[in-house]
């Protein structure tokens, strides 16, 4: 783990002190990776450091964004440190842990660094909603001395540090098996019959079937169910959407067990969700049977 010390010379990675926000406490997590055990070292300013040692979000350096000559990844943002970072040594990084290496990056890039280079540029999104939202840069926040607490902010850098850490742990890990998905996904719709896409087990399927052009007149994707059976989901209108392009006729949205078998005539038919969007048979040909019906 990461660790913070007062003196330069010790310290392989430099930034800045004070308030922390998710692109410096992101860019240390990520370095952590890169260079383990490694010490770091929060300052006001920076003065001589040796080739060996990072500095970043401090300094107007190689991985700084604060001054003039800040680099924009497009049109409206700019990078932050962790873009810079990421930019530069992330496809190395993630090549001792996927093949998919450059997906991966991709996915990453949008999800997540993107997101934080927009908002610590001061590129905020508009969103409406009845509730306030904790969104990341919140988060991150959260660790900060409060006005009324002690101002050395450095043990709580590194516990924000730790937090951000296991978050990007969890979407390198997340990213990877989509992006496997993704491929398998891709290569099960060439295999698709009847209109229908039937998986070996579930895997994420909704970015690969709208993406694909072969996969337009797919009706339901078909999979084990975890608690035995087959699912069927009927597809909607669109990646994320909750819309159905598909249903099953509107008077048996709900229905379950013997009402469900008497009104469909699939033997097997377990389970209809009342909003349409889930159903469940005992068997796989009784799932192809009941996909029939869905208009």
């Amino acid at each position: 783990m990461i660790e913070i010390t007062n003196k330069v010379e010790e310290a392989k990675l430099i930034t800045h002190s004070g308030i922390f926000h998710p692109d410096d406490v992101f860019s240390t997590a990520f370095l952590s990776k890169i260079y383990p055990d490694s010490k770091v070292i929060r300052v006001n300013n920076v003065s001589e450091t040796t080739k060996d040692q990072i500095v970043y979000d401090i300094g107007f350096g190689r991985f700084d964004h604060h001054g003039p000559d800040a680099k924009w990844r497009n049109e409206k943002i700019k990078y932050s440190s962790l873009g810079l970072l990421w930019k530069e040594y992330g496809v190395e990084y993630l090549k001792n842990i996927t093949d998919n290496y450059e997906d991966v990056w991709n996915r990453i890039d949008t999800k997540l660094v993107c997101q934080i280079d927009g908002i610590d540029n001061g590129n905020f999104p508009t969103i409406t909603a009845d509730y306030e939202l904790m969104d990341l840069d919140h988060i991150i926040d959260l660790y900060n001395s409060n006005w009324n607490e002690e101002k050395n902010n450095d043990s709580n850098f590194i516990r924000a540090v730790s937090v951000a850490s296991e978050i990007f742990d969890n979407l390198v890990r997340r990213e990877i098996a989509y992006s496997m998905a993704f491929a398998m996904v891709k290569e099960a719709i060439k295999n698709t019959s009847n209109n229908l896409l039937i998986l070996d087990k579930y895997i994420p399927y909704e970015e690969a079937l709208f993406s694909d052009n072969n996969s337009a007149n797919i009706k339901a994707v078909i999979f084990p169910a975890t608690r035995g059976g087959y699912t069927i989901k009927p597809v909607t209108v669109g990646n994320g959407s909750y819309e159905l392009k598909y249903n099953f006729p509107k008077e048996w949205w709900g229905l379950h067990d013997e009402e469900l078998v008497e009104k469909s005539g699939v033997k097997t038919a377990k389970f209809l969700h009342s909003n349409g969007f889930i159903a469940v048979t005992d068997n796989l040909d009784d799932a192809v049977l009941l996909c029939n019906y869905l208009v």
